[in-house]
């Protein structure tokens, strides 16, 4: 595929005393801006009618870092964006769900290569047993350090199966295995779970699970590298908290964020960051409703941030979905009505920033509730701000940096 790189002088216009620059136009339209998180904002341009579907990507970061342009050429009318804080790489999925037992799939890497693979899942099923892919049920995609993840149920007339589809980034190699085998008649708490990916270990993936009750309360995790190989399993009790259940959703730029997939009757979700574990959930003081995030030290949950929750209503149904981000831990809670709160990792004290979407393109807007209405990106010592009236454009774009 055709690319050309250029570097940030060439692409982006500005003088040393300006805050405000400009990106040039292209050839077709702006019409939408999408943060990678940590690593800048992707303005995307195309023919608004859609005869042409070929969309122009320019990457827009900090001052002195060089800036480039990309082509990709989706067939589908909408490509849906997967990523993480961070990764290496993003990915444009032209499906979520499988169709024809594939996915059609636009690589990103941070430094503006794409490449194109048409990802077929039955041989790597076929390797795992006699599962078809047209009997999974798809819970999530989530971009980790070494590989592109798809989680996916089968269920039977006896069990319901936990199955993980692994690519890896650098070849695309497939790699399937089962995560978790639950045998649905069963009345033990241990096979009514719902697995999901808690976060990473190094280059592991780390899948956890609610256990509801009994003496093992709490959360059961298991450790996998990514060829789908189990390296490590612990169970962790839920001793000092205390949370309302709520149904785990998904949150940002990840598949059950996008297909609005959710699991019910959590009480409280666990994450994995900077090696360390997290719970999160709403916590009630009298009448206030409060998100509280605990960290694990030794055997015990220690609270280490809260911020208050307006919004919440114990009459309405209660949503709770979490984004790892490199400053602490970004959370979605949804009751009366959505809302982004963000949980340094080194302030006891949480920043609610307002009104946020469930697969929010704009991390970074959980990091400040300044610029109300603006798509900001956090760069390390100024924040990128962009007011998105301008789309659509088929004039420059207009930029500012703000200090932090």
């Amino acid at each position: 595929m055709k690319k050309s790189l250029v570097i940030l002088f060439a692409l982006i216009s500005i003088s040393i005393q300006a805050q405000n620059f400009e990106i040039p136009p292209l050839k077709q339209p702006y019409y939408d801006i999408i943060e990678w998180k940590g690593i800048g904002a992707l303005a995307l341009s195309r023919d608004l009618t859609l005869t042409q579907k070929q969309v122009d990507i320019s990457m827009v970061s900090g001052e002195g870092k060089s800036t480039w342009q990309q082509v990709y050429n989706p067939m589908a009318k909408e490509t849906f964006f997967i990523s993480e804080d961070g990764g290496k790489y993003a990915y444009f999925l032209e499906n979520l769900e499988l169709k024809d037992n594939k996915v059609f799939i636009h690589q990103l890497s941070a430094a503006g290569n794409i490449k194109v693979m048409n990802v077929n899942f039955l041989p790597p099923l076929k390797r795992l047993g006699s599962f078809s892919p047209s009997d999974l049920y798809l819970t999530d995609i989530i971009t980790t350090e070494k590989a592109l993840l798809w989680i996916f149920k089968h269920r039977d007339k006896e069990k319901l199966t936990t199955i993980a589809v692994s690519m890896t980034h650098h070849n695309f190699n497939m790699y399937a295995f089962v995560v978790s085998e639950n045998v649905i008649s069963s009345s033990r708490v241990e096979d009514q779970i719902s697995w999901y990916v808690a976060g990473e270990k190094g280059e592991n993936i780390l899948f956890a699970a609610r256990l509801h009750a009994g003496k093992e309360a709490g959360w059961r995790v298991k450790e996998y590298n990514p060829k789908g190989v189990m390296v490590a399993e612990t169970v962790l009790e839920q001793k000092g908290t205390n949370f309302m259940a709520h149904a785990r959703v998904g949150f940002g730029r990840r598949g059950s964020a996008l297909l609005k997939r959710s699991e019910p009757n959590e009480k409280g979700t666990l994450v994995v960051a900077n090696g360390e574990y997290f719970v999160g959930g709403i916590e009630m003081n009298g009448t206030a409703a409060n998100l509280i995030s605990y960290k694990l030290d030794g055997k015990e949950w220690k609270k280490v941030c809260e911020s208050p929750c307006a919004n919440y209503s114990a009459k309405k149904d209660l949503e709770v979905g979490c984004f790892r981000m490199d400053e602490g831990i970004g959370w979605y809670v949804n009751s009366t009505k959505s809302e982004g709160h963000f949980h340094p990792f080194t302030s006891p004290a949480g920043i609610v920033s307002g009104t946020i979407d469930q697969a929010t393109s704009n991390p970074s807007r959980l990091l400040t509730a300044e610029f109300p209405s603006k798509f900001v990106v956090e760069l390390n010592t100024k924040w990128l701000v962009f007011d998105t009236k301008q789309f659509p454009a088929k004039s420059s774009l207009t930029f500012e940096y703000k200090q932090k």
